[in-house]
């Protein structure tokens, strides 16, 4: 079991959704988390949400159980005023869950942390010049795959504001994401264009039709691991 201070690097869970699912696998997947979850779960019309969300929720078991021997049940969870979940017995233990197609995934950090995966479709460059700012449109123009470049973009953006934890209330124009070093990036005024908060950006490549971001609060030294942990369904459920 990993203690406090034991994770300095951002682990990234991540783990694809069932070929088969049914209602009956479900139920029985639903017995393992809190009733409020189960509530909200049972509230999904697409089984596919549905194992979304629960997905999640067991990644965050795990990752509970390998830090502090407990389980999601057994824990308490508490929302902050935008929404994002957070443990208050565990402070040094922050997280953040997001999931798109056939994708769920899990970031953990001893810092605040956000993670963003979106399947990649078609981004209307036109609601790209009004979401971005000048410069990071200018860098989708120069782009050889316009969309990707979007999409990589858009996921930092996002990451970013679930890191501080007060999600699309943040104008994503009012953050700018400047290359940093390698597939790092940094988060910058799009005003002042200078660095103004303490937190750097990495893009995972998971696979040709999505983008993976993961944003972190700043320690110091290599945060990042090279690869996201692969967690299968049979395994984790």
């Amino acid at each position: 079991m990993k203690m406090k201070g034991a994770f300095h690097v951002v682990e990234v869970y991540i783990c694809q959704l069932p070929k088969e699912k049914s209602q009956a696998k479900l139920g029985e997947l639903l017995l393992k988390v809190p009733k409020e979850r189960q509530k909200h779960i049972r509230r999904f019309y697409h089984l596919d949400d549905a194992y979304r969300t629960i997905i999640g929720d067991y990644l965050l078991d795990h990752v509970l159980k390998q830090r502090t021997g407990k389980t999601l049940k057994e824990i308490t969870l508490k929302r902050n005023a935008y929404g994002k979940p957070y443990l208050p017995d565990y402070p040094f233990i922050q997280f953040n869950i997001s999931h798109s197609g056939k994708y769920v995934v899990c970031a953990v950090h001893n810092q605040d942390v956000g993670i963003d995966i979106e399947e990649i479709q078609t981004f209307d460059l036109l609601l790209a010049k009004q979401l971005f700012t000048v410069d990071e449109y200018q860098m989708i123009r120069n782009s050889n795959d316009r969309n990707h470049a979007c999409y990589e973009i858009w996921t930092m953006k996002e990451s970013y504001t679930k890191a501080v934890g007060k999600g699309l209330v943040i104008p994503l124009d009012a953050i700018c994401i400047r290359k940093h070093v390698g597939n790092l990036m940094e988060v910058g005024s799009s005003d002042e264009k200078e660095l103004v908060t303490n937190f750097i950006c990495k893009q995972y490549a998971i696979h040709t039709d999505y983008k993976l971001a993961v944003c972190a609060r700043m320690t110091g030294g290599n945060m990042f691991l090279e690869h996201p942990t692969e967690m299968y369904f049979d395994q984790l459920c």
